[in-house]
C-alpha cells in the first residue's frame, strides 16, 4: 500500500479518535449556560430571565477582565509607554473582532444549528453567554503570560 493511503488511514483513525474524545467530553460536561440555567431545572419565564441575566453578568465579565489586562500591561515595566499604548490597542482591536464573531456566530449560525424546533432566542443567549465565558478566560490567560 502507499505511503498516502497510509497517512489518510492514520488521519482518519487520528480523527475518529478526536470526535470520540470530544463527545465523551461533551457528555460529561454541559455547555456552560446550561449549567448555570438549566431549563429541565426551571419555568420557561424563570429560565429566560436566568438566560438574560447569565448573559449581561459574563458580557461585564468579559469588559471587567478586558480593563484587568490593560491595567497589567501598564504595569509592565520591560515595555516602553509606545509598546504599552500599542498593546493596549490590538487588545482592544482583537476584542472588537472578537464580539463581532461572538455575535455572527450566536446570531447566525447557531440558531440554524440547534434544529428547526429549537427556541432561537434561548439558543442565541446561551452561544452568547458560553462564548463570553471562553473570551474572559483567554483574556485571564494573557494576564498570566509572561
Amino acid at each position: 500500500m502507499s505511503q498516502a493511503f497510509h497517512h489518510a488511514v492514520l488521519f482518519m483513525l487520528v480523527c475518529a479518535f478526536a470526535a470520540g474524545r470530544v463527545a465523551v467530553a461533551e457528555a460529561q460536561a454541559p455547555r456552560p449556560s446550561l449549567a448555570r440555567c438549566d431549563p429541565a431545572k426551571l419555568p420557561v419565564t424563570t429560565w429566560d430571565d436566568c438566560l438574560r441575566k447569565a448573559e449581561s453578568e459574563t458580557s461585564k465579565g468579559v469588559d471587567d477582565t478586558l480593563t484587568k489586562v490593560k491595567a497589567a500591561i501598564d504595569a509592565r515595566s520591560d515595555l516602553s509607554g509606545q509598546q504599552r499604548n500599542l498593546l493596549k490597542r490590538q487588545i482592544g482591536d482583537s476584542n472588537d473582532l472578537w464580539q463581532r464573531y461572538r455575535n455572527h456566530l450566536c446570531q447566525n449560525v447557531v440558531p440554524i444549528l440547534a434544529g428547526p424546533k429549537a427556541k432561537l432566542f434561548e439558543e442565541n443567549l446561551g452561544c452568547i453567554i458560553d462564548t463570553n465565558l471562553a473570551r474572559q478566560a483567554e483574556l485571564e490567560a494573557l494576564i498570566l503570560r509572561r
